[in-house]
Order: structure tokens, then sequence, then C-alpha cells
């Protein structure tokens, strides 16, 4: 048990460093009312997150629509299909979707990405904003520089510095006014309206030209294959052996709640290196930062693990197995995900659902270990 605890502990740090003192809330549907107040950060997880209360902390958010409608006190970290984020941010606001806005106040810096990416005309960033999509539309004021990279960008807001652009096509209309230098690299004159007012100088850099390069033999990807299975199956197999409750637990949760799974990792992969990194700022913050970050690169290494097993010991009892073994199913699972990952495209597929599926299982199986040594300390 000693054992077990130890690396449920090192796991759920890499899972939660960050939201070690915070209050979750998960299901089909999220919803904090207008009349409600979180008096610390929250972790919402759901096909539709809507936060219309106010949160003192911070705000991690993860669905497939998520609305932050609510003051908050922190910083909003925010991933799903459609984000939008029109309440008043103390903190930052970093989110990613298919579809990203924000309209309300960010009192330090902005970081959004998405096939597309508005700032309102009612957004008010109080220092940097870096944007990467398809279509970019600044309508908003932002107190710092802006960088933008995207096919199309197009400027009509305040910006307090410098502005720097990489891609097809930007434009500035009537009323945008740039404090600072104007950069931009694009195969495309800047359309700039009469009435837009640039501070600093305009300064077009040319497209970067392609390198040529000398056609390379192509590598076998087998023994690099073969590399990874053996590193893989060797880590997994000893996890196992040290921790049998908390990796078996991790394969037995891979068929259940699918959904929930993908949405926990999805989650685990964006916001967790960023809260890492942004822990690792403060000099109390550094160790756990470090220690964050390196559980969540061997979280990423070993997350065919749990998928592996599960799917394996599924094959295996198919194929009339009684009881088959972890480890069975370990090296039968993880060498079919291994040869599925030489098929065009659906080989690229399945690596992805096994990242994501192998980080939302590795959060649930630790938070389940925690609680239980939370009800019995002993």
């Amino acid at each position: 048990m000693a054992r077990s605890a130890i690396w449920s502990l090192c796991l759920m740090l890499m899972v939660s460093s960050p939201v070690l003192a915070t209050e979750f809330r998960v299901g089909k549907s999220v919803s904090v009312p207008v009349d409600e107040v979180i008096d610390d950060d929250l972790f919402a997880a759901a096909n539709s997150v809507l936060i219309a209360g106010k949160v003192t902390g911070d705000v991690f958010a993860a669905g497939q629509t998520v609305r932050v409608t609510g003051p908050v006190g922190g910083s909003v970290m925010a991933a799903g299909r459609d984000v939008r984020v029109t309440g008043d941010v103390e903190g930052s606001v970093w989110a990613a979707g298919q579809s990203v806005s924000l309209s309300g106040s960010v009192g330090r810096n902005a970081a959004a990405a998405g096939q597309t990416v508005v700032i309102e005309e009612t957004a008010d960033i109080g220092r940097d904003l870096h944007a990467a999509g398809n279509t970019l539309d600044v309508d908003g004021d932002v107190g710092g520089r802006v960088s933008l990279a995207a096919q199309t960008a197009a400027v009509r807001g305040d910006i307090g510095g410098m502005l720097r652009f990489k891609g097809d096509s930007l434009s500035l209309g009537p009323g945008a006014r740039v404090g600072g230098d104007l950069v931009y690299r694009s195969p495309e004159e800047a359309e700039i309206a009469a009435g837009a007012e640039i501070s600093g100088k305009t300064q077009k850099l040319a497209p970067r030209p392609r390198p040529t390069r000398e056609p390379r033999k192509p590598r076998s990807p087998v023994i690099p294959a073969v590399i990874f299975f053996v590193t893989v199956f060797g880590c997994g197999a000893v996890g196992l052996a040290a921790a049998p409750r908390f990796f078996v637990g991790a394969a037995n949760a891979v068929g259940n709640r699918p959904w929930w799974n993908l949405l926990l990792g999805l989650l685990a992969l964006i916001v967790l290196p960023i809260t890492a990194v942004v822990v690792c700022v403060t000099v109390i913050g550094l160790p756990l930062g470090i220690l964050a970050l390196v559980l969540w690169g061997a979280a990423l290494l070993l997350s065919g693990v749990p998928v592996g097993t599960s799917v394996g010991r599924w094959l295996l009892a198919k194929l009339g197995s009684v009881g088959p073994s972890a480890y069975a199913g370990l090296f039968l699972g993880l060498l079919l995900l291994t040869l599925v990952g030489f098929v065009p495209y659906l080989g690229g597929l399945t690596k992805v659902l096994t990242v994501l599926f192998g980080l939302g299982v590795y959060a649930r199986a630790a938070k389940g270990v925690l609680a239980e040594m939370r009800s019995h300390p002993t």
C-alpha cells in the first residue's frame, strides 16, 4: 500500500498540482449560477460549461461549449469546441478551441488559439495579446503588444504597443491605432485604411523562402517503434508490479465513461503544462512546477499502458482466455497499438486517442486513490 500511495501521489501531483485546493464540478452539464460565489479555484469539465457566478480564484474549464460570463479573480484556462469569455478576469486568459471569443476585461495577458479568434469591441486586455488561428479579429483594446499568426487578420482596436503579424493577409480598420511599430511578414501588402494610426515604423518582412534540402533516404520506422514498444512495456510492467491497484484501476476505467476520459485527457494535455510553467515563475512553486512537468511528460510517454492493458485483456477474453493477466494484456495491447500505428491516418488518430484516454484515466485513477487515502489516513 505504501508503494501504491507514493506512485498515486506523484501522479496526482502531475494531474492536479495547479488545482490542489480546487472545487471540482463534472458531469454532462456544469453550471455556476449568477448568485453563487466560489471562494476558491474551480475545475469544471462537461459537454456544456456555464460559469455565470463569481470565482475568486482561477478557473480551469473544458467542454464542447465553455461560457465564462461571471467575474473571475484569478486567471482562466479553457479548452473546447466553442469558448467564450465575456466576464471580467483579473488575471490572464488562456483559451483554445475551434471558436474563441473574448469580450470582457482581462487584467493581465491573453493567449488564444483556434480556427476563429475574435477579440470583441468591448474587450479590454491590460497587457499583451498572443493569438493564432485561421481568422483573427481584434476589435477591442490591448494595453501592451500584440502578436498574431493567421491566414487573415483584421485589427480595428487600440493597441498600446507593437503589432507583429505573420500570415497571408493583414488589414487595419479606420479606427485602429498602434502605439508602437507595425512589423509583419506576409506575401501581400498590409491594407491600412484611412484614419488608422501607427505611432512607430511600418516594416514589411519578406516571406521566408522554403529551404531546399536534398532528398534523404527514407528511414525504416520499425526500429524506433520496437524501441518505443520495449520502453513502454518495461515501464508499464514495473508500474503494474509497484502499484497494481493504480494501473489496473486506470486500465479498468478506459471503457468507463469514454467521453469523460477524453475531456479530462484534453484538459490535462493542454492546461497542465501551461499552469506548471506559471507555477515555475514563483520561487516557492519552482520545484513543484518542474516536478509537474516531468511527471506530465512521463504520463504522456506511458499513456499507452492503461489503454494497451485494457485492449489486450479484452482481446484475450474474446479469444477464450480466463482471467487474463494484466502483463499479458499489456504486451498484446501495446503490440496491437504499435502495429496500428503503421497504418496511414488511422495510426495517427490512434496515437492521439491513446494519449487522451491515457491522461484521462490516469487523472481518474489518481483522484480515486487520493480520495481513498483521505478516508483512510493510516
